[in-house]
C-alpha cells in the first residue's frame, strides 16, 4: 500500500539554495570517469598551465600576500618558490609515479599477474587558510591534477586580495570543466559541503573547523585530508650552538609574523644552555630586525584585528607576570608584534600555552634533562613538527623512540615543508593524511588492485568436493 504524498509546505520546506557553482560537479566528475583525464599528456597540460599561472602572475601575488599580510618580498618569494619547485619534481616523476606497481603472487595463484594502479578519485574539494594563500590552495591543486582529477577550491576569506587573483587566474587559464574557485566566508564552505559530493576533501586550518568538515564528509564518506598545525615544541640541548640555534628558531617563529603552522611553538631547553640561548636571542633579535623590529621591513602583521587585540592582551599579563625575557611591545595601528621571548613555569596553566600562537612569541621552559622534555611532549597533543637542536645519534633515536609528531627536524626548523621529496602532514590532533611530492599524488588517487589470470591450468583442489583435499589445500596455502 502506497503513503499518500505530503502537500509541500513553502514554509516548513524551504527551496534549496541555489548552487554555487556554475557547472555542477556531476559534470565536472564526468571528465574523469569517462577516462579523459587518464593519459599523462593530460595531467601535463593542467600542470603547464598552473606553470604559466605562476610565471604570469607572480609579482601580482607578491603584491596580493603584502596586501592581506604585510608580508616581505623576499618571504612570499619562499611560498612561491616552494610552489615551482613542486611542480618541476612532479612533472619529472608523474610517469614514473603513474606506472602499474607490480605485485608478486602467492605460489596457488600461479600463474597470474598483479598490479596496484594509481587512479583518479573524481572531483575534489580544496578549502584553503589565509596564511599562506596561494601555497594552501594551488599545492595541493598540482596534485589532484597530476593524480587526473578536477577540482572546486574555497581559499580563505582572511586573504582577500589573494583569494580574488586566485579565482580571477584560474578562471582565466582553466576550463569550468577542470578548476572552479568558489570564494566567500565560512557559510560558503558549509553550503558546498552540503550542497555538493565531491570524490576528496582537503581541508587546511584549525582544529574545530577540521571537526566539521569531517563530519559533514561523513555524510557521503567522503575521504578526507585535514591539515590542522599544531603546537610544535623545540628541544634545545646543551650542546647546542646558542648563536645558531637562536637565529634558526627566530626565524621561524617570526615567518609570516609567526602565522605558520610548522613554526616552533615553544622551547624546552637545558639549564646548561638556557642563559647563553637567552642572550643569543637578544643578539640574533637585533641582528635580523633592527634596534626597533616594530619599524622592520621584514616582519609581516597578524592577520584580523581581534586576534591581535587577544595576543597583545597575553602579552601584557604576561609582562605584569614578569615573564617578557625579551621583546613584548606592540603596534596596534599595524597590528605588529615584536619578537618576544617569554619565560614558563606552568606549562598546562600558562595562558601562552593553551592554543597554537600563530604570533612571533615563543615560551621558554626549562627542563631538567632530555627525558623530562620528552615527557611534556608527550603529555600534549601530538604536533605537526617537532625539532631538536644538539645531541648525537643516541639523543636523537631517543626522540624518535619516545614520541609521535608528524614530522622531525634536527638543527632547524620550518624548512621541510618546501621539500618536495619528503611527506608533508600531522598525526591525531595536527592532521589526517599527507601530501607534497609522491604523497600529495596518492592522497588523490585511489589504488587500484587488478589481478590477471590465465584460463589454465585449472586445478580442481579449490572446487567441491572437498573430500580428501584438506591436507592439500593446507599445503598450499602454508
Amino acid at each position: 500500500m502506497t503513503t499518500p504524498a505530503t502537500p509541500t509546505n513553502p514554509d516548513t520546506n524551504p527551496e534549496p539554495s541555489p548552487s554555487l557553482l556554475p557547472l555542477p560537479v556531476a559534470t565536472m566528475r564526468q571528465l574523469v570517469e569517462g577516462g579523459n583525464s587518464r593519459p599523462l599528456a593530460w595531467r601535463l597540460e593542467q600542470l603547464q598551465r598552473l606553470d604559466h599561472l605562476m610565471a604570469s602572475a607572480s609579482q601580482r601575488m607578491v603584491e596580493a600576500l603584502a596586501s592581506d599580510l604585510g608580508r616581505p618580498e623576499v618571504e612570499a618569494s619562499f611560498e612561491l618558490g616552494a610552489l615551482r619547485q613542486e611542480l618541476r619534481h612532479t612533472r619529472r616523476h608523474l610517469a614514473g609515479w603513474m606506472r602499474p606497481r607490480r605485485r608478486s603472487l602467492p605460489l596457488w595463484a600461479w600463474p597470474g599477474q598483479g598490479a596496484v594502479r594509481a587512479e583518479p578519485l573524481g572531483c575534489v574539494l580544496i578549502i584553503g587558510a589565509w596564511n599562506y594563500p596561494f601555497d594552501l590552495c594551488l599545492h595541493p591543486l598540482l596534485h589532484a591534477l597530476a593524480a587526473g582529477n578536477t577540482a572546486v577550491l574555497k581559499p580563505s576569506e582572511q586573504s582577500p586580495a589573494s583569494a580574488a587573483l586566485l579565482a580571477e587566474l584560474l578562471t582565466s587559464h582553466f576550463p569550468p570543466e577542470v578548476v572552479q574557485v568558489v570564494c566567500g566566508d565560512g557559510a560558503v564552505a558549509s553550503r558546498l559541503l552540503e550542497q555538493e559530493r565531491f570524490d576528496h576533501i582537503l581541508y587546511t586550518g584549525g582544529e574545530r573547523v577540521g571537526r566539521l568538515v569531517l563530519a559533514a564528509a561523513a555524510r557521503h564518506l567522503t575521504p578526507v585530508t585535514l591539515e590542522l598545525g599544531g603546537r610544535n615544541p623545540a628541544i634545545v640541548l646543551d650542546d647546542a650552538d646558542p648563536a645558531i640555534t637562536a637565529r634558526r628558531l627566530l626565524w621561524g617563529r617570526c615567518l609570516n609574523a609567526g602565522q605558520t603552522c610548522l613554526a616552533p611553538n615553544h622551547v624546552l631547553v637545558l639549564p646548561g644552555v638556557r642563559d647563553a640561548l637567552v642572550a643569543a636571542f637578544a643578539e640574533q633579535g637585533r641582528a635580523l630586525y633592527g634596534q626597533d623590529p616594530l619599524a622592520s621591513p621584514d616582519l609581516g602583521r597578524i592577520v584580523g584585528a581581534g586576534r591581535f587585540e587577544r595576543l597583545a592582551e597575553h602579552l601584557t599579563q604576561a609582562r605584569e607576570r614578569g615573564q617578557v625575557l625579551l621583546g613584548g611591545r606592540c603596534d596596534p595601528a599595524h597590528r605588529t608584534i615584536e619578537p618576544t621571548l617569554v619565560a614558563v613555569d606552568e606549562p598546562l596553566t600558562d595562558p601562552l600555552m593553551q592554543e597554537e600562537l600563530f604570533a612571533p612569541i615563543l615560551p621558554l621552559l626549562t627542563v631538567g634533562d632530555l627525558e623530562e622534555a620528552l615527557a611534556l611532549v608527550r603529555r600534549s597533543p601530538k604536533p605537526l613538527a617537532l625539532y631538536l637542536f644538539g645531541g648525537g645519534e643516541g639523543e636523537r633515536e631517543r626522540l624518535l623512540a619516545g614520541t609521535s609528531s608528524g614530522s622531525v627536524v634536527v638543527n632547524d626548523v620550518v624548512v621541510q615543508g618546501g621539500m618536495a621529496s619528503l611527506r608533508f602532514g600531522g598525526i591525531g590532533p595536527s592532521g589526517m593524511g599527507a601530501y607534497h611530492g609522491e604523497a600529495g599524488f596518492l592522497s588523490f588517487s585511489h589504488q587500484r588492485a587488478v589481478l590477471s589470470r590465465s584460463l589454465w591450468p585449472d586445478p580442481p583442489v579449490r572446487f567441491p568436493p572437498y573430500a580428501g583435499k584438506l591436507g592439500l589445500i593446507r599445503r598450499l596455502m602454508g
